[in-house]
């Protein structure tokens, strides 16, 4: 696929920013204050790569946010999963 077709991202590098994950469930079980519970929970944290998946010609890129959280890990996050802070 062309490079000229990856989408463009909503958000940059360097912007501070809340994430949930809400596409894969199984995730939120490393968050260190997970409670089960709880399904509503954030972290909050900045963007440092902004990294472009490519999972078919049919499907095209997909883009994903490599976010350095509060608490010093680096996760991954799609676009819907983020809203900015700042």
């Amino acid at each position: 696929m062309d490079e000229s077709c990856k989408p463009t991202p909503r958000y940059r590098v360097g912007d501070l920013v809340s994430c949930v994950y809400d596409l894969y469930q199984y995730y939120r079980m490393s968050m260190p204050h997970y409670e089960e519970d709880d399904y509503e929970f954030d972290v909050v944290g900045i963007i440092v790569e902004v990294e472009y998946a490519m999972y078919s010609e049919i499907f095209g890129y997909e883009i994903l946010y490599v976010v350095l959280c509060l608490d010093g890990m680096q996760r991954y996050f799609s676009e819907e999963e983020l809203s900015i802070l700042g």
